[in-house]
């Protein structure tokens, strides 16, 4: 009875340190395994706009995708504690799952509207960077002008 009692109290303890050492991955797997759900999500949306049958080998994915995307985060979380706090390697490798899931979104999105996302926001950007680049240009070209006179 004694020995049950230290058991028991060994996997509190232990499950206790594994809760406070592993929290602040709590926040980074809850993101990455909403994108995750949101990428299930649309990709049923698409099988049932297409009228394609549901596959259950399709949908394991999805549960190898998270699994992997946990282990990834909670070992990056490990070498960051253990090796170097300096490097923030796990929301590097968290945000990095997140750009993925993103992408599989946008093209995904981009079967049922006919637009990406990434698309747009990239030709926006590279037109305020036209714009941008153009108005140094001419205040360059102003400054060079009023140093020449």
């Amino acid at each position: 009875m004694v020995t049950e009692n230290i058991f028991y109290k060994f996997i509190a303890s232990a499950a206790v340190f594994l809760y406070v050492f592993f929290t602040p991955t709590f926040y980074w797997i809850a993101a990455v395994g909403f994108f995750i759900a949101s990428d299930l999500i649309i990709r049923l949306l698409v099988c049932k706009r297409n009228n394609t049958p549901i596959e259950s080998e399709k949908m394991w994915r999805t549960v190898y995708k998270f699994g992997f995307g946990l282990m990834f985060i909670l070992t990056a979380h490990v070498f960051q504690r253990i090796f170097n706090s300096d490097i923030p390697i796990m929301k590097i490798i968290a945000s990095y799952l997140i750009l993925v899931e993103l992408r599989s979104i946008d093209e995904k999105a981009q079967e049922i509207t006919g637009n990406s996302m990434f698309k747009i926001v990239i030709e926006k950007f590279s037109l305020k960077q036209e714009k941008s680049n153009k108005k140094k240009a001419e205040l360059e070209s102003k400054t060079k002008k009023e140093a020449d006179e």
